[in-house]
């Protein structure tokens, strides 16, 4: 296995080949349409993965409250010098020092690529039990046309990739209901890979109510 070098080492880079929050006006109308699902109007949204915090800043601008958590230093400081309003935090996907149960929604936009697969479902969970009922929560990631999850060529760390079936199994598996998804094709530029979008809704089902109880 290549080492890779890690966001620490490539946060400058980073910063400068990605300096805005959306590469595609489709990225842009899915978290638009995220935002229109949330039923707070002062909702506050949890980004995982937040990175450089662009993201998290068009949020904030759209007068929504956001915690930006990252596990990189490097890319933090981008972020808190970028978006001095926002509050960011280091942590991981597990986002374990946020209090979700008072955010209204989590977005987790291609930082769950870098998780193993066989964690996926359990951090899904521990959104699930942590978040309130009726949040929904956003995941992206580069996707497969093969089922299952397939490790790739990432730049900076271990990736995988999703098949948006199996992607959304993970979901529906920890309890959350499905809203809508999309699923773009390759195209010039950083899109090597299709991409998926999956919108979902933490809702306790009669089917999964009697999960939890059993």
């Amino acid at each position: 296995m290549v080492d890779k070098p890690g966001y620490d080492v490539m946060a400058d880079a980073y910063a400068e080949l990605l300096p805005e929050a959306f590469s595609t006006p489709l990225e842009r109308r899915v978290v638009d349409a995220f935002i229109g699902l949330l039923d707070d109007a002062d909702a506050t949204v949890c980004d995982i993965g937040c990175g450089t915090g662009h993201v998290a800043g068009y949020l904030r601008n759209g007068g929504i409250d956001v915690i930006g958590v990252d596990p990189s230093l490097a890319m933090l400081t981008h972020a808190r010098n970028t978006y001095p309003d926002v509050s960011f935090i280091e942590d991981d996907a597990w986002a374990s020092t946020v209090a979700l149960d008072d955010c209204a929604g989590i977005i987790a936009r291609f930082s769950v690529i870098h998780v193993d697969p066989e964690q996926v479902p359990v951090i899904f969970a521990s959104w699930f039990r942590r978040l309130r009922e009726g949040s929904h929560i956003l995941v992206a990631c580069q996707s497969s046309d093969d089922p299952g999850a397939h490790e790739f060529d990432h730049a900076v760390a271990r990736a995988w990739r999703w098949h948006p079936d199996t992607l959304a199994d993970a979901l529906t598996s920890a309890g959350f209901t499905e809203v809508f998804r999309t699923v773009s094709r390759p195209s010039e530029g950083f899109h090597r890979f299709p991409e998926v979008h999956i919108a979902a809704r933490r809702s306790v089902t009669q089917d999964n109510w009697d999960g939890f109880r059993s």
